[in-house]
């Protein structure tokens, strides 16, 4: 589907062409606003890099801990682009291993990029820039979501996040907390697998 910049000079030169103006397709704009995201990053870590700690023990400290906050986000974002721009397309019938049988001809819109970015999404992202391991711990998947700006499901901001209420907000999606081993240590923590399974299905 061809996109169209919203802007009101090519939409005077569809009209004085006699063309339609073509209708916009919200994945594309998705993956333009993650890649501007992507950039804007980039250049705020270019720029804090670029500064001098001062003389201040304490002042230094500080920059070294909002310079490792920009930076993960930045690989948050990177993740979020990487995952848009490796998806065939959007509703496209499913075919990959693993993915859920759907009807003949049925699409499977569970990863469709233009659906509402729920926890269950954020959640993967924190995982995708972890690496994509098979597990994370409860503690270690809000440490990384806390990170995040904006408001978890419009309940909690981010930052607020604590393991139990992170435990309340998947909930209603199916996935829950269970125990994991981690190396000698077992925790409660979030399978990727479980995650991936409650992504909410869009309705285009």
């Amino acid at each position: 589907m061809t996109t169209h910049f919203p802007s009101g000079l090519d939409d005077l030169t569809a009209a004085l062409a006699g063309l339609d103006i073509p209708q916009e397709n919200p994945y594309h704009w998705a993956i333009l606003e993650a890649h501007r995201r992507v950039q804007q990053l980039d250049a705020q870590l270019l720029a804090m890099a670029g500064d001098r700690p001062t003389g201040c023990f304490a002042d230094a400290h500080e920059q070294l801990e909002q310079l490792t906050d920009v930076l993960i986000l930045r690989l948050l974002a990177g993740a979020e682009l990487t995952r848009l721009l490796s998806i065939p397309c959007c509703c496209s019938p499913a075919s990959d291993e693993g993915e859920v049988d759907t009807a003949e001809g049925e699409a499977d819109c569970r990863s469709c990029p233009v659906a509402e970015h729920t926890i269950v999404h954020a959640c993967l992202d924190a995982f995708a820039a972890d690496g994509d391991p098979a597990a994370m711990s409860s503690a270690a998947l809000t440490d990384r979501l806390r990170h995040l700006p904006g408001m978890a499901e419009d309940r909690w901001s981010y930052a607020e996040l604590t393991p139990h209420r992170l435990g309340r907000l998947l909930a209603p999606y199916g996935a829950r907390p269970r125990n994991v081993r981690f190396g000698t240590y077992q925790l409660k923590g979030y399978l990727r697998s479980s995650l991936q399974a409650a992504l909410p299905v869009c309705s285009c």
